[in-house]
């Protein structure tokens, strides 16, 4: 005979690998269907970063970043909207946001595309009359034929602190002047928030907000012709703005059929336990 509580385990079964499948899915970004993202150009207007198929990453494509020797800056941009979150109130949380990236070999200058977290409220600091800036982290490294991938939170990860425009960063909170050299001092986000209190005038990162997430590859050559670096699988979990996305050229017209038929496996045996023990009752 069968017992009730094999129904239920065969019926929390199925509910578990639904669950599962959904977790597991990332959500699919095209160029036909970009999902809240923006892909851009944040210098010339000319070089707009695109989704290809030419270095594809878990699945048939990712975005491509192209740039040459001219002022271009191709971005990729995810606005939090009326979900964006004071800085101070990450830290007792478990924020967290990563990207994979490729950079072949052989592309100078050899270093990874940046991922940054986007702020606005930098009151006590502003160039040219802007108020915004970043906290953005990459790697140095050789290119390789391999992609790469970053897992970041509060207190993982080297950041550095830029403010206003391209090329204004800096290392004092903003109580200093600004110039279009790179100042390459790091730390932490934690370590930020900590050190730059609004103190001698300077900016007060707890009382940012973050507005979003943008990935791009800030360094411009100063090589001649072209290069391309790649990014995909780029995920945050950051206050109440929680995604997980993968760019492809193409969506997928077919679910995994492994997993489907698993769940549907095990809908069927949870259908027929009642069934059972509906036929017994009667």
């Amino acid at each position: 005979m069968l017992k009730k509580h094999v129904l239920r385990h065969l019926c929390a079964a199925a509910s578990a690998l639904l669950a599962a499948h959904a977790m597991a899915t990332p959500t699919v970004v095209t160029s036909s269907d970009l999902q809240g993202w923006v892909l851009g150009d944040g210098a010339s207007g000319t070089s707009p970063a695109t989704i290809t198929g030419d270095q594809a990453y878990q699945g048939n494509g990712s975005i491509q970043f192209t740039l040459s020797a001219t002022n271009q800056q191709p971005l990729a941009v995810y606005s939090f909207g009326a979900s964006s979150i004071r800085m101070g109130d990450l830290l007792n949380g478990n924020a967290s946001f990563g990207y994979s990236y490729l950079v072949p070999t052989g592309s100078p200058p050899a270093t990874s595309p940046t991922i940054r977290l986007l702020l606005s409220g930098l009151g006590n600091s502003t160039q040219s009359g802007r108020s915004d800036g970043s906290l953005g982290f990459y790697v140095n490294g050789a290119g390789t034929s391999n992609w790469q991938t970053e897992s970041l939170s509060m207190t993982s990860g080297d950041f550095f602190f830029r403010v206003g425009g391209k090329g204004q960063e800096t290392t004092d909170c903003g109580s200093g002047s600004y110039g279009s050299s790179f100042d390459d001092r790091r730390q932490t986000l934690a370590a930020w928030t900590s050190t730059c209190t609004g103190a001698s005038n300077t900016v007060d990162l707890d009382d940012a907000m973050v507005v979003g997430i943008e990935v791009d590859w800030g360094t411009i050559p100063n090589v001649p012709g072209t290069m391309s670096t790649y990014v995909d699988g780029i995920n945050f979990n950051i206050g109440r703005n929680i995604g997980d996305f993968n760019f492809e050229a193409a969506a997928a017209s077919v679910p995994e059929p492994a997993s489907l038929a698993m769940v549907g496996l095990a809908l069927g045996g949870a259908a027929f336990a009642r069934r059972r023990v509906a036929a017994k009752r009667g």
